[in-house]
């Protein structure tokens, strides 16, 4: 049996990493820290730590040497609080607040090599161009005006109209992006560690994977509890993170679920993560979701871990999943990849040592380090609004410590934490590095996926709530504007039908993610139009709404008040509310199948030659004819054709074989027929005989 380079590390004392480079200097060519070592290869090992052992020995009368590197590092260690000394200001309650703004604003006016360069950024107006041209707007607007241009002082400019207009005036014209400065750094809530700082933290491990898959199952055996169990269909509705602990060291896990609407959420949970395990069935093999799961875990940039699940069924194919992960590019480490992938049974309880191992043996290789002396930092991975308790959101702390009492900021929302409780309902006083906890004490319901800070005041976090409140309110605004392409598409869609709907769901991510899986069901006939979304119970204020919009009130995991109930009874409101968000989808896809314009389809029945005409009193022209092809009916459609040329559309007067009424005659049969509201019928006139069908339509 083959000694894996891990384990032979451990022996020697020696980080993975580290041992892995070893083993790279010796020439000895492996993967990973997983890979198997020869006899021959683990004697060149021996011997080169053999070799090192004499060295030592050797060098032990040497004391001078360890004594000259001291002083050196003590040399080092002066220069380096002397340069700390220099860069540390005074100390004393900060009370300044600013906000960072990109390099240059807009319509910077620079100098290089003699030339003057107004730098844009967006659009500027006719006035303040000519502000910073430094002539009258007046010249301007008369200089245009001779060119067929009518433009006011309050104009706005494009870049190329004001490149024109500089050119006149020996000016260039630099077009600017605008810097998007992130929110952090904005603020300047970004504090740089030190390296002496650093410790070692948890690593954060996200479960990804196509649905029933068995994701949460396998969690939950690792954490050894019940969670799939309370969990409607099966599935997995909303992220959910726990700590567990291997060897004395935790890992913490992100699970997210697998259902194609929570696309969103799948991703929010990959940009959190260290490490994502890649869950694969056994006998169902690469899916949809198995694809969107890995595009999401390689833009994170994060290592992958196949976890080939439900192995221990008689139809489990684990050669089969290999083999269609490597034509994404997953290859195993057997095969000479660098992906590890590990055979598992989360029913049956087998190798979860193995993959626990693996991923503790990778993220030592990571070296996973932060800061838990700095105010506290994290990511929020759910938020919803409990009744009892007010704003809830679940966070995953990715530096320093959070603490009850700490002031925090995320997004738009604020407040003082009044209560933590971990990944098991307990309440906690504080939270470190890598753990989820769940904050209670926000002023409102954060967004999801948004970064939570603690704050030195109250006062510092209302200010830059509304500092942020201010810009996304501006970029709203700069957004609606009108054009002849968005008129002229409101003026084709005037027929566009409408399904107005309120959505009501036990968390903000996931009445964001129902919200967007149904927008999408909207086509350029029938739309879904999204009243109202938010977390929580159904209302006595959702019923009234509904009823002034003529909404249908949809409830995901949540219940009506009574109060909305007797409302919803009275005002005949209807309210859907379901556990499954895939019952939704479907209930409101059929709803707009139904509201589409009926389809109609032609169908050939026969074709009839006219041999001769009659006229009869009272009646007008009858014809007889012979029917050569298929059949016609009595209430059949036909239309005449006369030299290629369709001549009339209509209906049948009558149809006769031989002296009696026929309701169809079929090919190779003699028949005589009138035409309704049409007399000019002639000899070789061809009658094709139709249907006209309703085709039910769909939206796909």
């Amino acid at each position: 049996m083959k000694v894996r380079v891990h384990e032979l590390a451990k022996k020697y004392e020696i980080g993975n990493k580290e041992f892995l480079n070893l083993l790279k200097d010796l020439e000895i060519e492996v993967s990973s820290h997983l890979s198997g070592l020869s006899e021959d290869q683990v004697d060149k090992i021996k011997s080169h730590f053999s070799k090192d052992e004499k060295s030592a020995d050797d060098e032990k009368p040497g004391k001078k040497k360890k004594k000259s590197k001291i002083k050196e590092k003590n040399k080092e260690s002066v220069l380096e609080t002397k340069k700390d000394k220099s860069k540390k200001k005074k100390k004393g309650r900060r009370t300044d607040f600013f906000v960072k703004k990109a390099d240059t604003e807009a319509g910077t006016v620079v100098e290089e090599d003699g030339i003057k360069i107004i730098k844009m950024r967006g659009e500027m107006t006719l006035g303040e161009f000519a502000e910073k041209l430094k002539i009258n707007s007046s010249e301007i607007i008369k200089k245009l005006f001779l060119k067929g241009q009518m433009l006011t002082i309050n104009s706005p400019l494009s870049i190329e109209l004001a490149e024109e207009i500089a050119a006149d005036y020996d000016v260039l014209v630099e077009e600017e992006e605008e810097e998007e400065i992130a929110f952090g750094d904005k603020f300047a809530l970004e504090i740089e560690d030190k390296e002496s700082d650093l410790q070692e933290r948890a690593p954060v491990i996200t479960i990804m994977g196509h649905v029933d898959h068995g994701k949460t199952s396998l969690l939950d055996a690792i954490r050894k509890t019940e969670v799939v169990a309370g969990e409607a269909g099966g599935i997995t509705q909303k992220i959910g993170a726990y700590q567990v602990t291997k060897n004395g060291k935790k890992i913490t896990f992100v699970d997210t679920p697998g259902h194609e609407a929570f696309t969103d959420m799948r991703a929010r949970g990959a940009k959190v993560t260290d490490i994502a395990i890649l869950v694969v069935a056994a006998d169902d093999g690469v899916m949809p979701q198995t694809i969107e799961a890995i595009s999401h875990a390689k833009a994170a940039g994060v290592p992958i871990i196949v976890a080939i699940n439900k192995i221990d069924k008689p139809e489990a194919n684990p050669m089969r999943v290999k083999q269609e992960l490597m034509e994404h590019g997953l290859v195993s480490v057997e095969w000479g990849g660098d992906v590890e992938f590990v055979e598992v049974s989360a029913k049956a309880k087998i190798n979860l040592d193995i993959l626990l191992e693996t991923i503790l043996i990778t993220a030592e290789i990571l070296e996973l380090k932060a800061n838990p002396k700095k105010r506290g930092k994290g990511v929020v991975l759910e938020s919803k609004l409990d009744p009892k308790v007010g704003p809830v959101a679940d966070i995953l702390v990715q530096e320093g410590t959070v603490k009850i009492g700490d002031v925090i900021v995320a997004g738009e929302s604020y407040g003082k934490i009044r209560a933590l409780m971990d990944d098991k309902g307990m309440r906690v006083n504080s939270a470190e590095m890598s753990q989820p906890v769940e904050i209670i004490g926000f002023n409102s319901v954060p967004e999801a996926g948004d970064t939570i800070y603690v704050i030195q005041n109250e006062q510092h976090a209302r200010r830059i709530v509304e500092e942020m409140a201010k810009e996304r309110k501006m970029a709203e605004t700069g957004k609606k504007t009108i054009t002849l392409e968005s008129l002229s598409e409101s003026f084709d869609n005037e027929n566009l039908k409408e399904l107005n709907l309120i959505l009501r769901a036990d968390s903000k991510g996931s009445a964001q993610a129902l919200k967007e899986s149904l927008m999408k069901l909207s086509t350029n006939e029938v739309a879904v139009n999204i009243i109202q979304s938010a977390p929580g119970a159904i209302t006595e204020s959702d019923i009234k709404l509904a009823e002034v919009s003529s909404a249908i009130i949809i409830g995901f995991n949540v219940r009506p008040t009574t109060k909305a109930i007797k409302e919803a009874e009275v005002s005949g409101i209807e309210i859907r509310t379901s556990s499954i968000i895939y019952q939704i989808i479907e209930d409101i896809e059929k709803a707009l199948t139904g509201m589409l314009e009926p389809e109609f389809k032609e169908m050939y029945l026969g074709r009839i030659e006219i041999k001769k005409v009659f006229k009869v009193a009272k009646v007008g022209n009858v014809a007889g004819c012979v029917v050569v092809d298929g059949k016609v009916r009595r209430d059949s459609n036909i239309r005449i054709v006369r030299d290629g040329v369709v001549v009339y559309e209509g209906k049948l007067a009558s149809l006769k074989r031989f002296k009696d009424d026929a309701k169809e005659v079929v090919a190779g049969q003699e028949c005589g027929l009138g035409i309704e509201n049409f007399n000019d019928i002639k000899e070789g006139d061809i009658v094709e005989a139709f249907d006209i069908q309703e085709v039910k339509r769909t939206l796909r």
